[in-house]
């Protein structure tokens, strides 16, 4: 058999990365089969295990997948000089264009999360670094330039901004898109992040 060379690795990783959310999305992270998710990526049953050791190596690969593709997103439009509050919320809107093409496998994610298992916790924080990092820049600059002023690290406003946005994704499917709406979700989560009730 011959190997694969690094783009068409590249390539078979990426179509099982998008099988995978296609399949936690449709059946839960549960009841999706490894071998469905391989077959669906036009693979043979044991390709994944190529690539990934295990379905929670392959959930946080997913995982991390999105979240580094919000982060791409808006940093190819970031301006480093604009408000704190206009970045966080350019930031949120490039999670929202990503929910909008994977809404299905945002749901599974968030409700996985939302069980509060330690031990999916802590593999959810680890498999959100790059969208968390880009956070983390933003709140930094903000606090050079006095736009953000917390006795909490950045890190811990970070998982508080991203639990935020996590909750209204939640309202929204809860309410069947009656409030908040997709559009309104970037300024609410910024604007709420920042100012709280006030």
């Amino acid at each position: 058999m011959a190997r694969l060379r690094k783009g068409e690795r590249d390539a078979v990783r990426a179509r099982l990365l998008e099988a995978a959310a296609r399949h936690f999305a449709a059946a839960g992270i549960d009841g999706s089969s490894i071998d469905a998710i391989s077959l669906a990526a036009g693979c043979a049953k044991g390709t994944i295990y190529n690539y990934f050791r295990s379905k929670d190596e392959l959930i946080g690969a997913v995982l991390e997948e999105s979240s580094r593709r919000a982060a791409e997103r808006f940093t190819a439009d970031d301006v480093a000089g604009r408000h704190t509050r206009r970045r966080l919320a350019a930031l949120a809107a490039a999670d929202v264009a990503l929910l909008r093409e994977h809404e299905d496998f945002y749901k599974v994610v968030i409700r996985e999360a939302l069980k509060f298992r330690p031990e999916v916790q802590a593999a959810a924080v680890g498999h959100l670094g790059p969208f968390l990092a880009a956070v983390e820049r933003i709140l930094a600059d903000g606090r050079r330039r006095g736009e953000v002023g917390s006795e909490s690290s950045d890190g811990e406003l970070a998982l508080l901004f991203v639990g935020l946005l996590a909750l209204l994704y939640g309202q929204r499917w809860a309410s069947d898109g009656a409030w908040p709406t997709l559009e309104a979700i970037p300024d609410l989560v910024a604007d709420f992040f920042l100012d709280g009730a006030r």
